[in-house]
């Protein structure tokens, strides 16, 4: 069992979401953050399927009943137990022992794994009621979650994971598939300005505000989305969709945001800059490759 001794703002129950059900028009969700949460469960030893909880705000607090390896991960974290563990890095838990996740100024979502995971089928089967991931409520002081069963290796303390560069504000993304809704000179607006990102932001989506970009014919009929896809509404704004957007949607996509860059937009606090970098297929492909080689490597 893990024991929340202080939830911090929010913290939630994710796995790392359901991808085979947008025709019945249910969105994946999942971790606003993709990259931190896989290399998470990738330091504790979990698989790729398994849950953890995703932190915003300071502090949250919790002990173990067994022995355990954990694991923080996001923008400027660390693990407070004895000593403090850098995020990104595997810590041994001695049963009992109390761990603070510290989120600090430039954090917005922080990743808790522990090994063997968070047993969700327990949890759903449970008079808590909780919902799949990202639609479930926030968790409380007090609740104790169920854990799957794991061989906890003490060695495995201490290993690393390497950290996006959260600091960036270069976005890559591929042409959209609404590109031909826009003029040359829109298309060159978007990709060659800064963009800041606006307080309405939330895991459905990341709002920026800066020069507008129109489309030539205004909305369109309603299709489907992705996460990653930038709509631009009629006043010009664009929207970056996250972990929570909509299954289908009628403002016109002029770029998807790259599945290895997802993590880097969601992490943006209002009033940041970014600014999107034009890629092509091969590379965005090339990128996540080289990103799961990466947990691979770590597992």
């Amino acid at each position: 069992m893990i024991r929340i001794e202080a939830a911090g703002l929010l913290a939630t129950v994710q796995d790392r979401g359901r991808f085979l059900h947008l025709r019945e028009g249910v969105p994946p969700s999942g971790p606003a953050d993709p990259t931190a949460f896989a290399a998470a469960q990738a330091l504790v030893g979990n698989d790729v399927d398994a849950a953890a909880i995703e932190i915003v705000g300071d502090a949250f607090a919790f002990r173990c009943d067994d022995r355990r390896i954990v694991a923080v991960t996001g923008r400027d974290v660390a693990l407070r137990g004895r000593d403090v563990v850098p995020g990104w890095t595997a810590a041994f838990a001695r049963a009992g022992e109390t761990f603070t996740v510290r989120c600090g100024e430039r954090s917005r979502f922080a990743y808790l794994a522990v090994s063997g995971g968070i047993a969700t089928e327990t949890i759903l089967g449970s008079r808590s009621a909780y919902l799949p991931a990202g639609i479930g409520r926030g968790l409380r002081a007090g609740e104790v979650l169920p854990l799957g069963m794991t061989r906890v290796d003490a060695e495995l303390a201490g290993r690393l994971a390497v950290s996006p560069d959260y600091d960036t504000g270069q976005i890559r993304a591929i042409t959209g598939p609404h590109a031909q809704r826009f003029t040359d000179e829109a298309d060159s607006l978007f990709f060659g300005s800064e963009f800041r990102v606006e307080t309405a932001s939330d895991r459905m989506g990341t709002r920026l505000s800066g020069p507008r970009i129109a489309a030539r014919e205004g909305e369109i009929l309603t299709s489907g989305v992705v996460a990653g896809a930038v709509q631009i509404p009629s006043g010009g704004a664009p929207i970056v969709l996250l972990a929570e957007h909509q299954a289908t949607g009628g403002y016109p996509v002029i770029a998807t945001v790259i599945s290895a860059d997802l993590g880097l937009v969601a992490q943006r606090l209002p009033g940041e800059r970014l600014r999107f970098m034009r890629v092509d297929r091969g590379v965005a492909v090339a990128v996540l490759r080289d990103a799961r080689a990466a947990l691979e490597a770590i597992a």
